[in-house]
């Protein structure tokens, strides 16, 4: 039991120096831990993981570590309703808990719509962060706990490679991630396996909702975890978790150095820019590798916060053939690329004429 309240530990430091690092900050996790600890919003659905991540935070909050304040957790729970009465008993049975665990719990009902193509699992997703900022934000919470495990992020790298992947796509599921200025999404069990999590709720005798829907293979999400990691275990390697975990990490290594090249990549061929246009230099991008020049693009669309959903490989290589040779090329979400000489315009058709 301690072993894994110190694991949860371990990775919620680490969370805490991702985010000063992020931050261009000196500050070691040494000196963080002498720092005034924050308050945490805490996601919790009332499944195995998230009670484990709840049960484990407050031990920290009540132990003497500084880590965490003895009132600095806060419990968040969205009812999307998609089960009926058995939604609606999880919310009664997490109210509970919280209750005889004396930490405060903010719950909301949110009715979704299920009809067809109505692309449910990005609705849920999109509606509990936004349930999660806006709590988090009242609340004055600096950060939300989420409880994604070790094998999370495997089935997160397996279905990436599935769909159709980069070197980006394999880092899987991020420790941290920045939802707006001053707030930040950690995960602190993501070095720790289901199965541990399991191990610890047994122990503490801490019980724990099953939603039907996680069994449902008609997602392919659910026949990742039920059907291949499964046969992937018995049949290949027992260890293959933690081996797409050290993929996930040496991805994220490697991308960290091609952020850092692609950077330069754009600060040389930037000619200038603005809200809706963004110039390049053609004879930088030609003397830049092919593969550096298609993350520049990536970037681009970033950070102009252009929609990438339906940009494909062929959008991205017909792009990167317009450095060489062509003239214009339309792409979807209303985004054009021109070449004049050695010139490469990109801007929004609606700002073409402006």
């Amino acid at each position: 039991m301690n072993q894994f309240i110190q694991a949860v530990k371990c990775g919620f430091l680490t969370c805490q120096k991702r985010i000063q690092d992020d931050s261009n900050s000196d500050t070691n996790i040494r000196s963080h831990q002498n720092s005034p600890a924050q308050r945490t919003l805490i996601a919790v659905s009332g499944g195995a993981d998230s009670m484990a991540l709840l049960r484990a935070l407050q031990c920290l909050a009540q132990s003497s570590d500084p880590l965490i304040p003895p009132d600095g957790l806060i419990v968040a729970h969205l009812n999307h309703g998609l089960r009926g009465t058995a939604s609606d008993e999880d919310t009664e049975w997490l109210k509970q808990e919280c209750r005889h665990l004396s930490l405060p719990c903010v719950t909301e009902k949110q009715e979704l719509n299920q009809g067809p193509d109505s692309g449910l699992e990005e609705q849920c997703r999109t509606a509990r962060y936004d349930f999660l900022t806006r709590v988090a934000i009242a609340k004055q919470c600096p950060q939300i706990a989420v409880a994604h495990t070790l094998d999370d992020q495997a089935e997160t790298v397996l279905h990436h490679i599935i769909r159709g992947t980069g070197i980006t796509g394999l880092r899987g599921i991020p420790q941290t991630r920045v939802l707006q200025q001053g707030l930040h999404l950690i995960r602190p069990l993501l070095q720790i396996s289901r199965e541990e999590v399991v191990e610890f709720l047994n122990v503490c005798g801490q019980g724990y909702r099953n939603d039907e829907s996680n069994s449902d293979t008609s997602f392919t999400r659910n026949r990742i975890r039920h059907q291949l990691l499964p046969l992937l275990k018995k049949e290949f390697n027992a260890n293959v978790v933690q081996s797409i975990q050290r993929l996930s990490q040496q991805a994220e290594e490697v991308t960290s150095v091609i952020n850092s090249e692609v950077d330069q990549i754009l600060t040389a061929s930037t000619l200038d820019r603005n809200q809706e246009t963004w110039r390049l230099d053609c004879l930088v991008l030609q003397k830049s590798p092919d593969y550096l020049v298609r993350q520049c693009f990536l970037k681009i669309w970033q950070e102009m916060n252009w929609s990438r959903k339906r940009m494909g490989f062929d959008h991205w290589q017909r792009l990167l053939e317009l450095t060489q040779s062509g003239q214009k090329l339309s792409l979807p979400d209303q985004v054009e690329a021109e070449r004049r000489d050695k010139l490469l315009i990109l801007r929004r058709r609606n700002h073409i004429h402006q």
